[in-house]
């Protein structure tokens, strides 16, 4: 049987049933590793999503942490653009009582202090890599076909990624970055998901950045699907409210 071509295993990803609007509970928990000992902080938050396709943007999405106390209300906005626009994105940090917006060239940072960056909350259009097919591997015990997603313009702060994406179900399951020296430096495993109904979520998330010994864990507590979420939800003034 002929492999499929890396563009087509991409698009089958790409096209998996979304709900309109999803949202769910997270913990957070951000794991720094010296010798034998680790250091754990925790921290939970909402995340909540809709889906938009109105020619304009594709989703957009809105972050806000409950726990712990020191950064309780900070919200992070991200509108997700369809075509080769940049998205746009916006931190609000309640201390200052200020919205942030976060410029194209700040996207290669670190997300309050996680081993996430800026880019990696935002989407990725399907037309912004070029794609290829690097072979097959079992992750998570799983059959994977391995994709190289080139960017094909100079707004990515990495140079390519390889995707392992589940020949059963056409879902992500690792993620390697590597950065404009063609370094690997983060790892990003999916290893569990769950299906609802038509809609399969991640249940867990683990980014590791191999340069510093950090990772950060990231567990679904409680999602809820399609509760027809109002568009004002996803505004600079809807940010600011704690």
């Amino acid at each position: 049987m002929a492999q499929p071509s890396a563009r087509f295993i991409m698009e089958k990803m790409d096209q998996l049933t979304k709900p309109i609007d999803v949202q769910t509970q997270l913990k957070m928990t951000l794991i720094s590793s010296k010798g034998n000992k680790e250091r754990r902080r925790s921290r939970e938050l909402i995340s909540i999503e809709k889906k938009y396709e109105d020619g304009k943007f594709k989703s957009k999405s809105l972050l806000r942490f409950s726990q712990p106390k020191e950064i309780m209300g900070t919200g992070f906005l991200t509108w997700d653009r369809l075509g080769s626009e940049s998205d746009d994105q916006w931190l609000y940090l309640p201390a200052l009582k200020k919205v942030k917006r976060i410029r194209t060239k700040e996207k290669g940072r670190s997300f309050m202090g996680t081993d996430f960056s800026y880019e990696d909350l935002s989407g990725r259009d399907l037309d912004a890599d070029e794609y290829e097919l690097m072979g097959e591997d079992i992750i998570h015990g799983a059959d994977c076909y391995k994709v190289k997603a080139n960017p094909i313009e100079k707004g990515s702060h990495y140079s390519s990624r390889i995707v392992w994406v589940d020949k059963k179900y056409s879902l992500m399951k690792r993620v390697e970055f590597f950065n404009k020296k063609g370094t690997m430096f983060k790892i990003l495993d999916i290893p569990d998901h769950v299906k609802n109904g038509d809609y399969w979520t991640a249940t867990k998330m683990i980014m590791k950045n191999l340069k510093n010994n950090h990772r950060t864990e990231m567990v679904v507590l409680k999602v809820d699907y399609d509760q027809d979420l109002k568009n004002n939800v996803f505004t600079e003034s809807f940010l600011k409210r704690n």
